[in-house]
């Protein structure tokens, strides 16, 4: 080996993991939502979506309703509550293209559509073959408005925006999934929280892959996952942070940390991210909404 080959090499070893943390997201905390337009207090929120129109959806688990906000660069103003007889216990929520949303109600197990004033628009329910109980556990809505399940019978089913079934996966056996998420070009993943794994599918995939190693020194229980921006996140609520990996499942990162004081987190559930960069994570035991901005 020529000596510019073997400074090379010493230059790659010790710049290498320099550079691998500077792909990583970065979060820095804005501020946060406690209220809703009356003043009255969150209370164990576990659901958030939103858009780069400024909006932003609470869904306020432990007082049984959403809350729209208006998001600025200054400050977020909080709307109208909405609370439905159909929606007892939300605890995931994503907005759909047309202004929409659809619901996870926990207390049912069933996915509600909402349509763009808040008003109820129905159960998205499977039409089509599909054997055995239906029971979101969780789910994501694609650009073109299907919806990937992941369902308590132990697999994956995707819904056209009519319903019908177009493709099912079966979970692997011996773990405990807790989400999914599905980017842009259709490759689907799957974070199983036991062994602290994310497994993965292509489009014409007909089983899921493992796609990282078991990271369970870095995570204690992630419960939600979120493809964007080329990386995958994934809100470790045992471990009260946010775990940064590529989407070749190479560990980029660990945010945030335990506290109850404003930019820590206690318990999180849902996380979202704008194209602007602002990422707004529901703080269920701090019971808010925290804003950060994130950098790469």
């Amino acid at each position: 080996m020529s000596s510019s080959t073997k400074l090379l090499a010493l230059a790659a070893a010790v710049l290498g993991p320099v550079l691998a943390r500077a792909e990583s997201v970065v979060f820095t905390y804005t501020d946060a939502v406690y209220i809703d337009s009356k003043e009255a207090p969150l209370r164990s929120p576990e659901g958030v979506a939103c858009n780069d129109g400024g909006t932003l959806i609470v869904a306020d688990t432990g007082n049984s309703r959403l809350v729209p906000y208006t998001v600025k660069d200054d400050g977020v103003t909080a709307g109208a509550e909405i609370k439905l007889s159909q929606v007892v216990a939300p605890v995931r929520v994503q907005l759909d293209p047309k202004g929409g949303m659809v619901v996870l109600d926990r207390k049912g197990s069933r996915l509600v559509r909402l349509d763009a004033k808040g008003a109820y628009a129905g159960v998205i329910e499977p039409k089509g073959d599909l054997p055995g109980t239906f029971a979101p556990v969780s789910f994501k809505l694609d650009a073109d408005q299907n919806v990937w399940v992941l369902d308590g019978a132990g697999r994956i089913v995707v819904l056209d925006p009519a319903g019908k079934v177009t493709r099912t996966l079966d979970l692997p056996k011996g773990g405990m999934f807790t989400d999914l998420a599905v980017d842009g070009g259709g490759m689907l993943y799957a974070v199983d929280a036991v062994q602290g794994m994310v497994w993965s599918a292509d489009k014409a995939a007909t089983a899921l892959k493992p796609l990282s190693k078991s990271l369970k020194d870095e995570m204690s229980f992630p419960g939600f996952l979120l493809a964007a921006k080329g990386k995958l996140l994934l809100v470790d609520q045992v471990g009260h942070g946010v775990v940064v990996l590529g989407t070749d499942g190479s560990f980029q990162g660990r945010q945030l940390s335990y506290g109850a004081a404003e930019g820590l987190l206690q318990y999180p559930g849902q996380i979202c991210l704008t194209e602007r960069g602002d990422a707004f994570v529901a703080d269920r035991n701090n019971n808010r909404v925290d804003r950060y901005t994130t950098a790469r």
